[in-house]
């Protein structure tokens, strides 16, 4: 079986349930606290960078549960060796990691997978 995504495909926004082409939706890291774990959201061009701001806000007050969880979501997103050194580093270098990785998605530097 193939890792590979059809070449046209949709997904429906996680935030404001508006179904959006697979090529134009964002992948994003999200805080849902029912689960209590960072999650895989998929959202919209007028929701993703609220979005994107919501869980930076998230992760630099949370605490070490949510830094371990963004880890997880490191690794189900194929940055298994980055999430291993991430867990091992003081928290004040994993959040100024964390912080250049949720860059780098602003930028569109880095693009995340469905």
């Amino acid at each position: 079986m193939s890792d590979e995504l059809p070449t046209s495909y949709n997904l429906l926004c996680s935030a404001c349930l508006t179904p959006c082409a697979g090529a134009d939706a964002h992948v994003l890291p999200s805080w849902n606290p029912q689960l209590e774990q960072v999650v895989t959201a998929y959202r919209c061009e007028k929701c993703w960078l609220s979005s994107l701001e919501a869980f930076q806000g998230t992760l630099t007050t949370g605490g070490p549960e949510i830094r371990g969880s963004f880890c997880d979501f490191l690794e189900r997103h194929r940055f298994r060796q980055d999430a291993a050194r991430l867990r091992l580093a003081p928290p004040e270098e994993q959040l100024a990691v964390f912080l250049q990785l949720l860059a780098a998605l602003r930028s569109g530097r880095l693009i995340l997978d469905p």
